[in-house]
Parts: C-alpha cells; sequence; structure tokens
C-alpha cells in the first residue's frame, strides 16, 4: 500500500472519530458516519445502498465476496474499533477496480449485534477485518493474526441474601453479611476460568448500600467464556450459576479463513473473545473469517486509548486486499465456464 493510501486510512478514521467518540446503534452520529462511508464507496467505485435494517452496502457487480465492520460505538469508544474494517475494507475494494466485492457496514453492532442479525442475505463469503481489542499480538511480537473461532458466552446473575445490621453495634460474629459472601465467590468465579476461559464479575448491587449498614442482599452479574461448547458448559457448572443468556462457540471457516492462511502463512491463530458481525455471519451459515490487528498500549480498546500503529494499519489493508482477490478468484473459478464475468 502506499503512503498516500496508509495515510488515507488513518485521516479517514480521524474523520469518523471526529463525529464523536459515542456513535450510539441508529443514533445521529452514527448516521453521519454512514454518510462517511457512503461518499467514500462512490470514491472507492462501489454502489451504496441500505437495506431494511439500516446496513450500508457499497456493491460493484454481483458482489458475492463482502467485507466490512460496523461504525457505531460504546460510549466514549476509541478510533479503532469497527471503524478500521470498514475502512480498510473500502481502500481494498478501491484496489481491487475490477473485482466484484461489497463493502457492508453493519448497523448497531455494539448493542445487538442488531444490523447483521437481521441481514436479508448472505454473502458467499465474509472477511472481517478488526483490531485485536486484547494484548496477545503484542505480547507475540506479531502485527497479524487470523481469527479461527469466537468463543461461546453466558450472561447471568446471583444474588446472596444477608441481614441488614448496625454496622457499629453489631458485633461480627453476629453477621450475616451478604457482600462477604458475594466477595468469596466472586473470587471463586476467577479461580472457575481455566484453560482457556475467561470469566468476570463486573457488576454488584448492594441493598441496601449504605457506609453505615451491613448488607442485606446482594446481585453481582457473571460473565463467561470459552472456545468450546463443552468448555463453556463445564465452566459455567463449576461456577455454579444458571445463564439468563448464552451464545454457542461459532467457527471461522471456509475460503475466508483458507484465503487468509494463504496470505499470511504462519500468522498466529486466535479465538476471539468479543463478539463480532463475522460470528453473526457465520453462525448463520455464511463462511466468515475475520484478520486481527494488532492492538497497542497493553491492548487497550472500547476507550481513547485504543491505539493501532500505521505500519500494523498497512500490513492489515495489504492481507485483506490479497485475500479478497483470491477468495473472488476461486470463487469465479469454479463456476461454470458460462457463468464467469
Amino acid at each position: 500500500m502506499s503512503d498516500h493510501a496508509a495515510v488515507r486510512v488513518l485521516e479517514r478514521l480521524d474523520e469518523i472519530y471526529a463525529i464523536g467518540a459515542t456513535r450510539a446503534g441508529y443514533s445521529a452520529e452514527e448516521d453521519a458516519a454512514h454518510e462517511l462511508a457512503a461518499e467514500w464507496m462512490r470514491q472507492a467505485g462501489l454502489e451504496p445502498s441500505a437495506d431494511e435494517a439500516g446496513n450500508l452496502i457499497g456493491r460493484r457487480g454481483a458482489a458475492r465476496v463482502w467485507t466490512g465492520s460496523h461504525l457505531d460505538s460504546v460510549p466514549n469508544g476509541g478510533r479503532f474499533d469497527g471503524a478500521l474494517g470498514v475502512v480498510a475494507g473500502i481502500e481494498a475494494a478501491e484496489r481491487l477496480p475490477d473485482a466484484e466485492l461489497a463493502v457492508v457496514v453493519f448497523r448497531a453492532e455494539e448493542t445487538g449485534p442488531m444490523g447483521s442479525r437481521r441481514l436479508q442475505e448472505l454473502p458467499d463469503a465474509f472477511i472481517e477485518a478488526h483490531i485485536e481489542q486484547g494484548p496477545v499480538l503484542a505480547t507475540l511480537g506479531e502485527p497479524l493474526g487470523i481469527v479461527t473461532a469466537v468463543s461461546g458466552q453466558a450472561r447471568g446473575a446471583v444474588t446472596f441474601e444477608g441481614r441488614a445490621a448496625h454496622a457499629g453495634t453489631t458485633p461480627m460474629a453476629e453477621r450475616a453479611d451478604a457482600l462477604v459472601e458475594a466477595a468469596n465467590f466472586i473470587l471463586h468465579v476467577r479461580e472457575c476460568a481455566r484453560g482457556g476461559a475467561v470469566a468476570t464479575v463486573g457488576a454488584v448491587e448492594v441493598v441496601p448500600g449504605a457506609a453505615n449498614v451491613v448488607p442485606a442482599r446482594v446481585t453481582v452479574s457473571v460473565d463467561a467464556r470459552a472456545p468450546t461448547a463443552d468448555g463453556l458448559a463445564t465452566l459455567i457448572d463449576a461456577i455454579g450459576f444458571e445463564p439468563a443468556w448464552s451464545s454457542d462457540p461459532v467457527a471461522m471457516s471456509g475460503a475466508p479463513l483458507d484465503a487468509l492462511r494463504a496470505v499470511l502463512p504462519g500468522a498466529p491463530e486466535l479465538v476471539s473473545g468479543g463478539g463480532h458481525d463475522a460470528m453473526v455471519l457465520a453462525a448463520a451459515g455464511a463462511p466468515a473469517a475475520m484478520l486481527f490487528v494488532r492492538s497497542l498500549n497493553g491492548g487497550a480498546s472500547h476507550s481513547p486509548d485504543e491505539l493501532s500503529s500505521a505500519e500494523d494499519i498497512t500490513l492489515a489493508v495489504e492481507a485483506l486486499t490479497e485475500a479478497l482477490a483470491l477468495v473472488e478468484a476461486n470463487r469465479l473459478r469454479a463456476l461454470p465456464e458460462h457463468e464467469r464475468s
């Protein structure tokens, strides 16, 4: 990729971020980001249109091979989450002017995903470029990685009952402190996460929640994730909670994964602990793959500290371009001769 193209990618990321660090799904800020992306699609020779869910799809020709990501963000998010996959996809499409490709911008990924779940058609292949959102690639000293699967997730809550009492007059031995029980459980959750699984207590509700009252009731959230279905079931059983919501692990597969492996021989292969639009498409039956770009600042994500280098982004755009070209070429070769464009 030329220096000019690399600068353009970074400038476009800055333009999206200038709309606002908070771009909630279906908000005016997300709308404005989609308008920018639509204009860049036109410049790249794509014809943009929106479907009934508001997903923006820029197409060239029949476009059975897609790339893209999302432009909504968490509150006060970073420059790269989602946006990099969109901008890199448009850049790759412009570098392949004869290829029938599409770049898609999904709606409301952070609060669903909502847009990708409402697609009315599926591509023959989908590749999503995305920042890693973690420190693994940085620890390995590798700029790019290939995602082989997205972890399964389970979420729920556990409530502990105690007895409200005066903080000054109730002897320690006479207390039924729900928060102490909850604290022991939180440590238990941490100890249960092994073998690539992770588990988190991210929210605690204390009743009555007063500094001078022994807690009577405490509810804690549980977020459990594992690379395999068996691993997730084992983790849930070990923690001992009833999930209110869960999703199965989803494997990346087919031509997109093969193409990334061909383009990046020897690249680290990772399981993504976070959900992505590629996961939704893969679960719906579309062959999908993900290209991870190294996250700096300790893998910071969902925050203004999010950072990936210009050098790594350049490599990512080049790899994405080569992989898309390979998938489309192989797709055409597999067609009967009279159907090839």
